[in-house]
């Protein structure tokens, strides 16, 4: 273990950072504000930093501390957007409150608290001195709750040129919310029907579209669900619009529907629409049906147990942790299909203990945070020795 490095991390200015970027509001396609945040507390650490408008208003930022000889390139970081406030906070989301050893405030698992970790591991590099071979950077992207848009661009940029990246998303390798090793991809079905307009008194004369889309709804329990290697696909509606916008009795000649569907290791999106086609055409409806697809759209992946960065991690995590990392084949979608999914870097989860992700109350456990500023710690000072 790398101790000299290890008792210069500052547990206290973890949980500081933290609570300065839960009090900063950073919802979704509101990121600023904590971008430059981030670039001031960087530059403070003594790195070299670049702010990228990947949209109006919506920069990523990028920080990296380089080491004494050329080596190998390690990122950490995660997203700094947060999804909406829901209903029913029982403090203010953008206050942190710290109660019962947690720490409650939007933003505070997903994934304030690792990006919190990260900083806290980048001064403990400065603040020893430790040398190392390499570059060691940060990044902070937008969007990911959305369209995924901040990862996407760091990718086309030198930025995203790494050897291997850790999110600070929240898995902590335990039973209950084990680390992935592997992630679904993600297809957005964009379904038009269109039938022919009648008077709503004589429906005979027409053919509506909004009850043939309903017939392809009903019938979505047929559709062709893949599984491999543990992964699970799924489907599920998400929006139906059709019929009158004033309202008028006029059988509807359009429809359209989405349906996101998470797909696994060895599909295609190709291979998804054909499922969707073959399903339509098997109903023999009366409404001509086009199956398309939108944004946003995430390639799956599966990383190897084998593949070195994965065993320096479990390797490290064991040491760390005093225990074994626990993974899985996960139903969701992270920066790392970007990433990893389309990028080919070996990209690996670990964030403190979490509750009430997407929910009112959100929290992190503060015992949790220590041993995950510990392993990156120890784990970026092992890849870059």
């Amino acid at each position: 273990m790398h101790d000299d490095l290890l008792k210069k991390i500052d547990h206290d200015y973890t949980v500081k950072k933290l609570e300065e970027m839960i009090a900063i509001p950073s919802v979704v396609k509101q990121e600023k504000e904590l971008a430059h945040y981030l670039q001031d507390e960087l530059e403070s650490l003594g790195l070299k930093t670049e702010l990228h408008m990947v949209e109006p208003n919506r920069p990523n930022i990028y920080g990296k501390l380089e080491g004494t000889k050329p080596g190998k390139r390690l990122n950490f970081g995660g997203h700094m957007d947060t999804v909406p406030v829901v209903p029913g906070w029982e403090t203010d989301p953008f206050k942190p409150v710290k109660k019962d050893g947690n720490i409650y405030g939007l933003g505070a698992n997903d994934m304030k608290a690792g990006l919190a970790c990260a900083l806290s591991m980048l001064k403990a590099f400065v603040d020893s001195s430790h040398e190392f071979k390499g570059e060691l950077s940060f990044a902070g992207v937008i969007d990911e709750e959305a369209y995924g848009e901040g990862a996407k661009a760091m990718l086309k940029t030198d930025w995203g040129k790494v050897d291997a990246i850790v999110l600070g998303e929240p898995s902590t390798g335990m039973k209950e919310n084990p680390t992935p090793l592997g992630i679904t991809g993600k297809v957005l079905y964009d379904i038009y029907v269109y039938g022919k307009a009648a008077h709503g008194f004589h429906p005979q004369a027409g053919i509506n579209a909004v009850e043939q889309a309903g017939i392809i709804l009903a019938n979505l329990p047929k559709l062709k669900i893949a599984e491999k290697e543990g992964f699970q696909g799924n489907y599920s509606t998400l929006k139906i619009e059709g019929g009158y916008k004033v309202y008028s009795v006029v059988v509807p000649a359009e429809c359209r529907f989405e349906v996101n569907r998470l797909t696994v290791p060895g599909e295609t999106v190709e291979g998804v629409i054909k499922d969707m086609e073959n399903l339509v055409e098997s109903l023999n409806l009366e409404a001509k049906v086009e199956v398309k697809t939108k944004p946003p759209l995430y390639a799956s992946y599966v990383l190897d147990k084998e593949t070195p960065f994965v065993k320096l991690f479990d390797e490290t995590y064991r040491d760390v942790m005093a225990r074994k990392c626990e993974y899985e084949y996960s139903s969701s979608i992270t920066d790392a299909n970007t990433f990893t999914g389309e990028g080919g870097i070996p990209c690996m989860h670990l964030g403190p203990y979490a509750g009430g992700t997407h929910q009112k109350n959100e929290y992190t456990k503060l015992d949790s945070i220590p041993p995950v500023t510990k392993v990156y710690t120890e784990l970026a000072a092992r890849f870059l020795s």
